[in-house]
């Protein structure tokens, strides 16, 4: 999942860093499940092609949210509770239009993350394409905000202390990251190797509960390079072997409440995309998921680390065909496919893991064989460790 982050020193005391601990104890000895894979749509959920119900991220309890577009075309949020109920919602001044979504085209309410206690954070897009930042509490409440400055603010993560960190653009295009307080109060900052053109930037996606951010720069050659910004903001930027020379570089990176930062990158030869885990020490390991093509931007993506350092995501094979994956901190790697989804050689598509939560359930999307996209939680096989 996209979540975590806040100062130990100002927590450690407090009943909320007690629950945490609970939390995190629960998790790490949960039993073992036996595999099952669980589809879903969330009501209204579109049938035509590319539209659908897509997870994107998974809490500790297993409630689940997305977006989903119906057959209007018209993108909304949702919350999926662990038992299969939904609610869906509109932040205030999202604009579900004909033809929104949360990929292409401004439009709608598109949900990122939620923390432990079921406050969720993402973005909605107005009736003038501008993207601006949401907080839905429990109950309900949705608060819209923009960082001072902005011209699209975009959220990408929240921690269980309330904090949230994402990037914005100015109206030179240039990108900048920012923490937000559960007061509201937001901070701006930049790599300071980051480029100063169109596009390029500081570039934040992940925070954990000790205010840690990670995520990517573009510098002013366009190369992108991974950071990590300690609560107190000293930025560390790194490269994994391999990337330096590459026309890309690295494209994510997502930080877990041990210091783990887990992501992708395309190597300097022939642009595959590998994955990396960063330990706190800075030292780097590289790996490439069973069944990865190797034609450029094919390979292995990561969309999540949990705190155990398993990763999920999806892997392109040499028939351009996606399958999600599961991958445990001892190395072991499980690709797996969703029961009736689209194997077209070529196509682009099929199956991937987008959220991992403490336990080791993930909540993914699928298409199917008419393209239409379709929700999945994977619960753990005892087996996977063996």
């Amino acid at each position: 999942m996209h979540t975590n982050a806040g100062p130990r020193q100002t927590f450690a005391g407090s009943p909320l860093f007690a629950a945490l601990c609970l939390f995190a104890a629960f998790a790490v000895t949960a039993a073992s499940h036996a595999q099952r894979l669980i589809t879903f749509d969330a009501p209204n959920s579109g049938t035509k092609k590319y539209i659908g119900t897509e997870a994107q991220g998974i809490n500790i309890w297993g409630t689940i949210i997305g977006d989903v577009t119906d057959n209007n075309g018209g993108t909304h949020g949702f919350v999926r509770s662990p038992g299969g109920q939904f609610v869906e919602f509109d932040a205030p001044g999202a604009n579900p239009a004909p033809g929104s979504n949360c990929l292409y085209n401004a439009g709608g309410t598109c949900p990122i993350a939620i923390n432990d206690f079921g406050v969720i954070v993402g973005n909605e897009g107005d009736a003038n394409g501008v993207y601006h930042g949401f907080v839905r509490t429990p109950d309900g409440k949705i608060t819209v905000f923009d960082v001072s400055g902005s011209a699209y603010t975009f959220v990408e993560s929240i921690n269980n202390f309330g904090v949230i960190t994402g990037f914005y653009y100015d109206s030179n295009n240039l990108g900048h990251g920012f923490v937000r307080a559960p007061n509201g109060k937001i901070e701006t900052f930049e790599d300071p190797a980051a480029g100063t053109g169109a596009y390029q930037g500081t570039y934040p996606l992940s925070i954990n509960d000790f205010g840690t951010t990670s995520g990517w720069e573009t510098d002013s050659t366009g190369f992108s390079h991974g950071f990590v910004r300690t609560g107190d903001g000293k930025i560390t930027t790194f490269d994994p072997p391999g990337s330096v020379g590459s026309t890309y570089g690295l494209n994510d990176g997502f930080i877990n409440d041990r210091g783990v930062v887990a992501g992708s990158y395309w190597q300097g030869s022939g642009n595959v995309s590998y994955n990396y885990q960063r330990a706190p020490d800075g030292n780097i390991t590289v790996y490439q998921v069973p069944d990865a093509g190797t034609g450029a931007f094919d390979g292995a993506y990561v969309f999540a680390v949990n705190l155990e350092g398993t990763t999920t995501g999806y892997v392109t094979d040499q028939n351009v065909e996606n399958h999600a994956f599961v991958r445990y901190a001892d190395g072991k790697s499980i690709v797996f496919n969703v029961p009736g989804q689209l194997l077209q050689p070529g196509s682009g598509y099929g199956s991937g893991g987008i959220a991992i939560n403490a336990k080791g359930v993930v909540a993914g999307r699928w298409h199917d064989t008419n393209w239409v996209i379709h929700g999945f939680v994977r619960l753990p096989d005892s087996a996977d460790k063996d």
